[in-house]
């Protein structure tokens, strides 16, 4: 009885090998290698007319007020198909997604002059007069991709995070120091983030008390790293006057402290860690001694 089990399960095992030769022969003779533009078209990489993606996307800078865009929302508007990479092999590959130029016109931004973006761990600028109307955002991973039949693959930003809009009178400026710059110029060059309002928050379980600290996050640029980047290195005193306040700070208060130039309902603000929103400052103008 023993050697009859062990000749049955030796059956199975050598008639289970042959299915699975069998099938993998199927598969590969009805499945053959894919070219890259049947891989592109198949997996949705450029081209994904269906992608339900819940990311977001920071529009920021020259624009009417900071927006967090779902990225699902932005292929609700008409979307466009175009011919990339044509150059390679005279065919190119298909791509559909969104004119840029829409995208900013359906969120307030008709005129501007460069739109940089800002990916995992890549930032890529693209001039307005680089731009056409096959400039379009296609679905990518959880994010979103810029190509066009003019752009280089290298610069197809992948899994973009911001996208700052600059130049244009759509978003707020401030003068310093006489000179007006928008916020849009104020983060072409690297956007930060600060952390404020932090708060620890408690609970009460079974066996022990637990606590969690929590804080909300501004997106901008640091008020000494503006400083800087606009060539004021050498100072004593910084002046910030707003609508209906005036105040100044030491040097070594400036380099020191927390300031952050952000942004709350369109307009510019002096914002601090230790202030929550609504106690953000008004800033018209920035005077450097």
């Amino acid at each position: 009885m023993e050697r009859a089990y062990k000749f049955l399960l030796a059956g199975l095992t050598m008639g289970l090998i042959v299915a699975a030769a069998g099938t993998f022969a199927l598969s590969s003779a009805l499945n053959p290698q894919l070219d890259c533009k049947q891989c592109h078209e198949g997996h949705g990489s450029v081209v994904a007319p269906n992608v339900n993606v819940n990311g977001t996307i920071l529009l920021t800078g020259d624009t009417p007020q900071d927006e967090y865009v779902v990225v699902d929302d932005i292929f609700k508007l008409k979307q466009v198909d175009i011919i990339t990479l044509k150059q390679q092999d005279g065919v190119g590959v298909p791509s559909r997604g969104v004119p840029v130029f829409d995208f900013l016109k359906a969120h307030g931004v008709s005129d501007f002059d460069s739109l940089v973006f800002y990916a995992d761990d890549y930032e890529m600028t693209l001039n307005r007069s680089e731009m056409t109307g096959e400039t379009i955002f296609v679905p990518m991973e959880y994010s979103i991709r810029v190509l066009g039949p003019n752009m280089p693959v290298n610069v197809w930003a992948k899994n973009i995070r911001a996208i700052v809009v600059v130049g244009g009178d759509a978003g707020d400026s401030i003068t310093l120091n006489g000179k007006e710059i928008s916020y849009g110029e104020m983060l072409d060059d690297g956007m930060g983030n600060m952390v404020y309002s932090r708060k620890t928050t408690g609970y009460s379980g079974q066996d022990r008390d637990y606590q969690f600290e929590s804080a909300f996050v501004a997106p901008g640029i640091s008020l000494k790293d503006l400083l800087f980047k606009e060539g004021y290195v050498d100072f004593s005193k910084v002046i910030i006057k707003g609508a209906a306040s005036e105040k100044s700070y030491s040097r070594h208060e400036i380099l020191s402290g927390s300031f952050f130039v952000t942004r709350d309902q369109g307009k510019i603000k002096i914002a601090t860690s230790d202030k929550s929103r609504q106690n953000w400052m008004d800033v018209e103008s920035i005077i450097v001694e």
